[in-house]
């Protein structure tokens, strides 16, 4: 009588693996067509699916960055007004004129 054999079934399938090991197969086989001379690429399709696609991140900084533009913006318009101002002029004129009194503050 001849022992019973082993009939192993698998219960888990790890589809990350396979996929990897479809991808290996793959590379292997472009080389060995590239080591024997006759490989050529099929890029057809592959990079146009991806014009025009931002992820989530390229989104938010292209929102940081508009919104640092836009303060930028107006801190240089609001410091144009302020340094044409006869105010501004006068308060700093007073400022400079209190530290060139030889007994001024200090």
């Amino acid at each position: 009588m001849k022992p019973r054999g082993f009939k192993f079934k698998p219960i888990y399938f790890d589809a990350e693996k396979a996929e990897f090991k479809e991808r290996v197969e793959k590379l292997r086989r472009e080389r060995d067509q590239i080591e024997a001379g006759n490989y050529r690429p099929n890029f057809k399709g592959k990079f146009t699916s991806q014009i025009g696609k931002k992820t989530a991140f390229q989104k938010q900084m292209a929102a940081y960055n508009l919104r640092l533009l836009l303060i930028l913006v107006g801190i240089g318009i609001a410091a144009y007004f302020l340094y044409n101002s006869n105010q501004f002029n006068s308060t700093i004129e007073q400022f400079f004129e209190i530290f060139n009194k030889k007994d001024g503050l200090y």
